[in-house]
């Protein structure tokens, strides 16, 4: 493809356009010259703006793939010819590196798309090519299968009847002939449906790597409210700041780092997210009840804040499951200010419940019920009011005595 032979009615390429863009514009320009009309006949045979039209061709403008295709393939329709692969290719390499070259986040986003797009596009064609290469390898096989026996009964005449022994050996000869293509036939469709079975597999791999890549590109609408179920644990450290108080910068500084990596490793153990962490208290979010309490009872559990048995803090632990609504990150409704009022209320290095988790846990199948041993025990605490939320009913939760689900202690190590 040139760029010579470019119609003087459109417009001259613009003068600060990269390598990249001037070389897309000037072949964009020869396949539009190929259709011998004018800049705003096209426009109002495809409805779109002539004056876009008119800079798209001359480079000052960025055009969408779609309008590339389009014009690809009228010129190819008004040839009387089929849009050929290496011209499609030709366009799509010169459209990526263009864009590319740009470096606009939209422009990336945009090429983004039209990746998963063909990538698409391609997964859908393999797993049709699979089905076609199946229906084709189960039709030989069964073909296969009949001659088989077709072969079992011509060998079966051939003992029985020896009058027809001339015409039973040319069957016979046929028959193997056939059966020896046909092997050859479904060996190769075997090797075949194995190889486009993994091109399959690694086009959905790309499927799935392109949509995780214009999730993080698009990103959250801005000032979005989410409202869904969740576990919702506050814990607080009773007596860190006299801890650190007592300590010089240094140890201050190992201590803090001691914390996180205890928050890391319950994550990494229970799935939970820490979500927000002000000074000694720490919110955190489950899906479940029960990957929320075993949480909040190896936080209350852990050895990585060893010191003496004086300066030693005592952890407390909140937690609650309900209807949440989370806004820039932020957790917000009733279930999030009943942790925060359990966790004030929860006696030293314990967990406090509501009714509501109790219950969940109990559906999940981990809560103590009888002979029923689990993971979890509860035990209902007095009621007493509490700002805002009335009177209500705390749970003590703990471990069954006779839990042993191979959970290890978060450490500082």
């Amino acid at each position: 493809m040139t760029h010579e032979n470019v119609p003087a009615l459109l417009r001259p390429l613009d003068g600060e356009l990269s390598a990249e863009a001037r070389s897309l514009a000037g072949n964009l320009r020869v396949l539009f010259n190929g259709l011998g009309t004018s800049v705003r006949r096209y426009a109002v045979r495809r409805s779109r703006d002539a004056g876009a039209v008119s800079r798209y061709l001359n480079g000052s403008r960025l055009p969408p793939w779609e309008f590339i295709l389009e014009l690809a393939r009228d010129v190819a329709t008004h040839r009387g010819e089929s849009l050929a692969d290496e011209t499609l290719e030709f366009l799509r390499s010169q459209y990526r590196a263009a864009v590319e070259a740009r470096g606009n986040p939209a422009s990336v986003l945009e090429l983004t798309k039209q990746q998963l797009a063909e990538a698409d596009r391609k997964a859908q064609q393999s797993a049709l090519q699979i089905k076609v290469l199946a229906e084709a390898l189960q039709d030989r096989a069964s073909l296969l299968n009949d001659i088989e026996l077709q072969l079992r009964e011509l060998q079966h005449r051939d003992a029985m009847n020896q009058l027809h022994l001339d015409r039973v050996m040319q069957d016979r000869d046929e028959l193997l002939q056939q059966r020896a293509r046909l092997e050859g036939e479904v060996a190769k469709l075997r090797d075949e449906l194995g190889r486009v079975g993994k091109r399959a597999e690694e086009l959905e791999s790309e499927c799935s790597s392109l949509e995780q890549k214009l999730a993080a590109l698009e990103g959250p609408a801005e000032g979005e409210v989410v409202a869904d179920a969740m576990t919702v644990g506050v814990f607080d450290m009773v007596g860190f700041t006299r801890l650190v108080r007592s300590m010089d910068e240094p140890n201050t500084i190992a201590v803090i780092e001691r914390i996180q990596r205890v928050y890391q490793q319950v994550a990494a153990i229970t799935g939970v997210r820490f979500s927000h962490i002000r000074n000694t208290d720490v919110t955190f979010v489950a899906s479940s009840a029960s990957a929320g309490a075993e949480a909040a009872l190896l936080l209350t559990e852990s050895n990585a804040f060893q010191s003496t048995e004086e300066t030693r803090p005592q952890f407390r632990v909140g937690l609650t499951y309900g209807r949440v609504y989370t806004h820039c990150g932020v957790l917000l409704g009733a279930t999030v200010t009943l942790a925060e009022r359990f966790c004030a209320i929860a006696p030293r290095s314990s967990v406090l419940a509501d009714w509501f988790l109790i219950e969940k846990l109990r559906q999940e199948g981990t809560l103590t019920q009888g002979a029923n041993q689990q993971s979890f025990a509860a035990q209902a605490m007095w009621q007493r009011p509490v700002r805002e939320l009335g009177v209500v009913e705390p749970w003590l939760l703990i471990r069954s005595p006779s839990s042993d689900d191979g959970s290890s202690t978060p450490s500082s190590t």
